[in-house]
């Protein structure tokens, strides 16, 4: 774990989740906004992904 995660438990950070804890008050929302600007910019690290989708009748995207 990072310096900077210790602050907040991980399972806290999950942005899939974090509007529920911040509604619990198991997180506070500025302490998070504060987790999130010291995160440092890893755009140029990312890689670029192609993606082709293709739809077989009314059913959507498929793989």
């Amino acid at each position: 774990m990072s310096e900077k995660e210790k602050g907040i438990p991980v399972q806290y950070i999950d942005r899939r989740v974090v509007e529920r804890y911040i509604k619990k008050g198991l997180l506070d929302e500025k302490e998070y906004a504060r987790y999130l600007k010291s995160l440092d910019d890893m755009a140029e690290k990312a890689g670029s992904v192609e993606t082709e989708f293709t739809s077989v009748g009314e059913l959507g995207p498929t793989r």
